[in-house]
């Protein structure tokens, strides 16, 4: 006898098609923020500028100079929200697992990214700085990007990979360039604003006294080109002489903003998973490790996020371990300074003591007629070298005054 219970059980949640749906919320915003940001520079009134105009024309002009003191207060809080948008928050934008084959894969891009350490180059007031994900300053160099180099009075802001083994910015993408702001931008166009300005800074990518750091523009792949996005899924290395190493590929939706933060409009992949999940082949040169199974790549994904996590939360407890460690070795290391602080201390009085005994001994505190010493000072007196043996002195005559002492 069949049962229908199995019906009442709640259904997985398919993480493929959840986020296909975020994609496309996502993509929804981003097109609605960039038209109302167009619509405030270009002063295209909206219906609720309409109904104040006709509530003015019908209204006392008392409610009349509350309604522009409102729309005034609007266009303010608008303009200070553009404002805050040219200095964004120090985040660099995080993909996520491309867990499904999209609809229309003519509308992604393809990114080969290296082996390194993400960060972004900021260069501003005459200087380039480098931070990495948390937000800190990791290094400060002289580079030929505007806002350093050429043009001061601007700001350049570039997500690049940095390989230390070629100490070399690898450079993904791009928030601001000189004085285009591309935040707001979509990949499309962030990406072509970005070969035209390498194209014609070409002493960006070489290494110089003005310029400490090579900075290279890494190459994208339109799938719309489908044979160009073949020849670099078959090229191997990606890179010549493999560097640098090849480390997965982004792949960026093209009406994408920049999001500061984790987005699914911008995915990862390891080159050997491409086949199970895209269904598109790839150069032999790229094995996947053992431990893969090609039929369970969504459960791959799942374990190495794990793990991920997992070693993480072990760097953390070993930080704080080594923390800890180091104060009471602090503490232990001022006990000893300080005991060697008494013992200079009393080996400053002995020392003291003993050159007063070998002068009483030479005689050369009676020649002197100074008074004994009675307990050694804090100060340790200077050591008198010895000199020859004291003569011996003649008693004075029972007839002579006597000692001046």
């Amino acid at each position: 006898m069949s049962s229908n219970y199995k019906e009442l059980y709640k259904k997985s949640v398919d993480l493929g098609e959840q986020q296909k749906l975020r994609q496309q919320q996502l993509l929804y915003e981003q097109k609605r923020r960039r038209q109302l940001q167009q619509d405030v520079h270009r002063l295209v009134k909206d219906s609720d500028d309409d109904d104040d105009d006709e509530q003015e024309q019908s209204t006392s002009s008392g409610q009349s100079k509350a309604q522009q003191k409102k729309r005034r207060q609007r266009n303010k809080n608008t303009k200070n929200n553009n404002n805050d948008s040219k200095n964004p928050y120090l985040r660099l934008q995080q993909s996520e697992w491309l867990r499904h084959r999209p609809d229309n894969l003519s509308d992604w891009l393809l990114l080969p990214c290296p082996v390194g350490k993400r960060c972004l180059v900021m260069a501003s007031n005459g200087r380039t700085k480098v931070y990495n994900k948390a937000g800190r300053i990791v290094m400060q160099l002289r580079s030929l990007l505007p806002g350093d180099g050429y043009v001061q009075k601007f700001k350049t802001v570039l997500d690049c990979v940095y390989v230390q083994e070629m100490d070399t910015f690898f450079v993904l993408d791009a928030l601001s360039f000189g004085q285009q702001l591309l935040l707001d931008c979509d990949a499309n166009f962030r990406f072509f604003w970005l070969r035209s300005r390498f194209d014609e800074h070409g002493e960006l990518s070489e290494r110089s006294n003005r310029n400490e750091k090579p900075l290279k523009l890494l190459e994208y792949y339109d799938f719309e080109d489908a044979s160009a996005v073949e020849q670099a899924l078959q090229r191997y290395p990606q890179w010549e002489a493999n560097q640098p190493q090849l480390d997965g590929l982004l792949f960026y939706h093209k009406e994408a903003s920049y999001t500061c933060g984790s987005t699914p409009l911008v995915c990862w992949l390891f080159p050997f998973m491409l086949p199970d999940v895209l269904n598109l082949p790839v150069h032999s040169g790229y094995e996947a490790p053992d431990d893969y199974l090609p039929s369970a790549a969504l459960e791959y994904m799942d374990e190495f996020d794990r793990k991920l996590l997992a070693q993480r939360q072990q760097l953390k407890k070993s930080s704080k371990a080594i923390e800890t460690v180091k104060e009471p070795a602090a503490v232990a290391a001022d006990v000893n300074a300080m005991d060697e602080d008494d013992d200079l201390e009393e080996f400053a009085e002995l020392r003291s003591l003993l050159d007063h005994q070998r002068r009483l001994e030479l005689g050369e505190l009676d020649m002197d007629c100074s008074p004994a010493m009675t307990a050694p000072e804090p100060e340790p007196e200077p050591v008198v070298k010895p000199g020859p043996a004291p003569q011996p002195v003649a008693k004075p005559e029972p007839a002579a005054s006597s000692s001046s002492c």
